[in-house]
């Protein structure tokens, strides 16, 4: 029976302050022991304040990948890609992360778990100086044969 993880974007906060109106990717590829599912969501762009958590703005922000066989543990490799939208040049970073999640077997019950990324973005032209760092928690839900 496959395993599969479903992927969930399911908070963002934003620290610092070089602007509120931001959009981002978060992209994951499913190893076990090689690739054996990717995909990612984009988050369209929307209004995060500085000091503020939330959910994301769209209901479509789950994807569900491939993860192998059942009964065997499998890595998540994420990748953050972020823009904090600007009139004349995009401030822009990326960060990944590795996570590991077990499959569980064909009768058991699924596992959960939520992991943070967060990417550090500058203000450009850097001699402008400011910063922000975004942070995007994720939930994944790994079960077998569902």
């Amino acid at each position: 029976m496959p395993c599969t993880i479903l992927m969930t974007v399911v908070r963002e906060s934003l620290e610092g302050d070089i602007g509120d109106d931001w959009t981002y990717t978060v992209g994951a590829t499913v190893l076990n022991p090689t690739a054996v599912g990717t995909g990612d969501i984009t988050i369209e762009e929307h209004t995060l304040s500085p000091g503020t958590t939330q959910e994301p703005p769209q209901p479509t922000r789950s994807l569900s990948l491939p993860a192998g066989p059942c009964n065997k543990e499998a890595k998540v490799q994420l990748m953050l890609v972020a823009r904090e939208v600007d009139p004349l040049v995009d401030d822009t970073g990326d960060n990944s992360a590795s996570v590991s999640v077990t499959c569980p077997g064909p009768d058991g019950a699924p596992s959960y778990i939520e992991h943070d990324i967060a990417v550090k973005v500058y203000e450009e032209p850097r001699v402008l100086g400011g910063e922000a760092t975004l942070t995007v928690t994720v939930q994944l839900v790994a079960s077998c044969g569902n």
